[in-house]
């Protein structure tokens, strides 16, 4: 069972192995990379900007086989009156080991051809759902940090049975999945993701004029392989396919 830990971006010194693009109006340069102290974040969207899509978008990074999934990221919002972000999981085989792959609708949706998103809205109050290929969930409330505040979210993705997945989503308030958490989805399950062999991650966001600042920094993502079977079990299945040939 091979399993991966990557720093996928930091933002420290340009960021590293990112890309970034913008849909509609491009913010300005000042408000894109962000500094406080030694850190450095990337303020991937800004309140009054425009009318704008935001992407930060992470190159493959070996994720074929995989069994379980855990993405995280810190994150700080402020000013929050609309619009939102979404954290997905880019199939591959249909958008490429790398680039800025556009929603097929609004950002904070995280809509992508056999992709899983997962989005979190933030107009008319805030609340979260979960997709796969366009097939979404319905809404669940959730709560970001404090007003200003760094939290962190996390992203589990388990393989179930019948080519299922299982999404668990959890909100921190303090960054590095530190501080209290509040549950958004547990184990809600996607059907039909079997095709999904190797993903990359693209975070997206959306401002209408009205939106939220919002600075994201140190996302990670680990993965687990598919568990191999066991010796024991390998010999098993032998002896019963010997059996059945000796009782013909």
């Amino acid at each position: 069972m091979s399993s991966g830990a990557a720093s996928l971006a930091t933002f420290e010194d340009g960021g590293g192995a990112f890309e970034s693009g913008f849909h509609r109006t491009a913010p300005a340069l000042a408000n894109v990379l962000g500094t406080e102290g030694d850190n450095s974040f990337w303020h991937l969207l800004h309140n009054g900007e425009g009318s704008g899509g935001n992407y930060v978008s992470i190159a493959s990074t070996g994720t074929g086989g995989w069994g379980s999934a855990s993405f995280t990221m810190d994150l700080r919002a402020s000013g929050v009156s609309a619009d939102g972000f979404s954290v997905g999981f880019l199939d591959v085989a249909t958008h490429g080991a790398s680039g800025v792959t556009k929603v097929n609708s609004e950002e904070e949706r995280g809509f992508y051809n056999n992709s899983i998103g997962v989005g979190f809205r933030t107009f008319n109050g805030t609340n979260a759902t979960v997709n796969y290929n366009g097939n979404q969930s319905g809404d669940v409330a959730y709560s970001l940090p404090a007003d200003g505040e760094w939290g962190s979210l996390q992203i589990d993705l388990t393989r179930g049975a019948a080519n299922e997945v299982l999404v668990t989503a959890n909100m921190f308030t303090g960054p590095g999945q530190t501080g209290d958490a509040s549950n958004v989805f547990d184990g809600f399950a996607l059907a039909g993701v079997a095709d999904m062999d190797e993903f990359r991650i693209q975070v997206a966001g959306r401002t209408g004029g009205a939106s939220m600042n919002l600075d994201i920094d140190n996302l990670g993502l680990t993965t687990t392989g598919v568990p191999e079977p066991s010796s024991s079990m390998v010999v098993g299945l032998a002896l019963l396919a010997f059996s059945a040939r000796r009782r013909r």
